[in-house]
């Protein structure tokens, strides 16, 4: 419990924050940070792992977007097709790297840079070179706040176990 309460202050703290500063960066909606707060404080190998996944599922969404918004038609089949390439292309770098790159958190960099975007094209599809770089670029400044939120979490509750006070705990007979 210690290590979850110290973890909610934390994204408290940052959420907060960029609640503030956050237009000045960029940063209009604080959902693409606690998305990667989220990725950086899940299971898996490693965190960076994970945010390199993430990243390169973002980076696949900026060329799935680009592809649809300059070379293909703006047809749902040619959208399908897009989608399947780059979902592909995140599951080969998932399998090479024997899930150290996980493919779920691609695919939720993938999520991320789509939702954060896709309003912007559908209203301005030729604005494409001019607002999808900066898209890109918060959504990947909210990934980086995100991961550098977690790192400090990691350190923060290196020595917090919540398995050590849940037992010990038990063992002085407060949790019943």
């Amino acid at each position: 419990m210690a290590r979850t309460v110290l973890t909610g202050a934390v994204i408290a703290l940052l959420a907060a924050g960029l609640a503030v500063v956050g237009g000045a960066l960029g940063i209009t909606t604080l959902w693409p940070v606690l998305l990667a707060v989220a990725i950086g404080l899940a299971g898996g190998r490693t965190t960076a792992g994970r945010v390199v996944a993430y990243v390169t599922g973002a980076a696949a969404s900026f060329v799935a977007m680009a592809v649809t918004a300059g070379v293909l038609p703006a047809l749902p089949a040619a959208t399908a097709v897009v989608v399947v390439v780059a979902i592909l292309v995140l599951t080969a770098i998932a399998a090479v790297t024997g899930d150290r790159v996980p493919l779920w958190a691609g695919l939720a960099g993938y999520a991320a840079f789509a939702a954060f975007y896709e309003p912007l094209f559908a209203a301005r599809p030729t604005a494409f070179l001019a607002e999808a770089p900066v898209a890109l670029v918060t959504v990947l400044l909210a990934t980086a706040l995100g991961a550098m939120a977690t790192m400090l979490v990691d350190l923060l509750t290196s020595n917090v176990s919540d398995d050590r006070v849940v037992a010990d705990d038990l063992a002085d007979g407060k949790v019943v």
